[in-house]
């Protein structure tokens, strides 16, 4: 009796440590992942400052703290059928960085070729592996789709950017974008579109909202999955 005490304390003892060896671990991986999206929140606001009056008018980044919960729990839920990520409107290429943290392959396109050098500039600093394209994430055939479209965005129609990456729409597994007030409707329209069954698109929304929807099977239909 007194050696088959020892040995469950021995095991007892042992699964202790496993647990606080896990538990430990599971905390610097949460501390390290913390700094890499503050180093580069702060990295983003630097290239912000830089941007000229004329460029800040035309974009206004997301709150990448809102963009990795969301994310995150995308991950955590399995909800993302893969790893290709794309940001319409990819800006400084915050959302992107968000992402590339999190193990997707992280694409941007972007309209401003200022903005596209920036981030080109932000993944080099980071090493982060992302790649950004100059132009228009709507296709040749989307004019249909642009009526709610306000003065803030710049429509234009080809597949520069897509031929660029050597990209589809429909190759996206997550989309993001951050529409402006009165244009949610395009992109939604635009994803349902474009989009392969079972693809993700998260809009970034006012308070730090991020509406996530999934493109529903062989319909120009999407379901609304939550607010993360």
């Amino acid at each position: 009796m007194p050696a088959n005490n020892t040995n469950n304390t021995n095991y007892t003892h042992n699964t202790n440590n496993t647990n606080n060896t896990s538990n430990t671990n599971n905390t610097r991986g949460t501390i390290a992942a913390g700094s890499a999206l503050a180093l580069l929140v702060e990295e983003v606001g630097k290239r912000s400052a830089l941007l000229t009056s004329g460029e800040h008018g035309a974009f206004v980044g997301s709150e990448l703290p809102a963009v990795d919960r969301a994310l995150s729990r995308i991950l955590a839920e399995g909800l993302a059928r893969g790893p290709v990520f794309c940001e319409w409107g990819s800006g400084l290429g915050g959302a992107c960085g968000v992402a590339a943290l999190q193990g997707f392959r992280a694409l941007g396109i972007e309209i401003q070729r200022e903005l596209v050098e920036s981030a080109r500039v932000l993944a080099e600093n980071l090493s982060l592996p992302m790649v950004f394209a100059e132009g228009s994430f709507l296709l040749p055939g989307d004019e249909d789709l642009v009526s709610t479209a306000t003065d803030h965005t710049e429509l234009t129609f080809d597949s520069q950017a897509w031929d660029e990456m050597n990209l589809a729409p429909a190759d996206c597994d997550v989309v993001f974008a951050y529409p402006w007030p009165g244009e949610e409707e395009m992109v939604d329209r635009t994803f349902a579109r474009h989009a392969s069954a079972e693809a993700i698109l998260m809009t970034f929304h006012d308070f730090g909202r991020v509406l996530v929807q999934r493109k529903l099977h062989h319909q120009e239909a999407l379901r609304t999955l939550g607010w993360m």
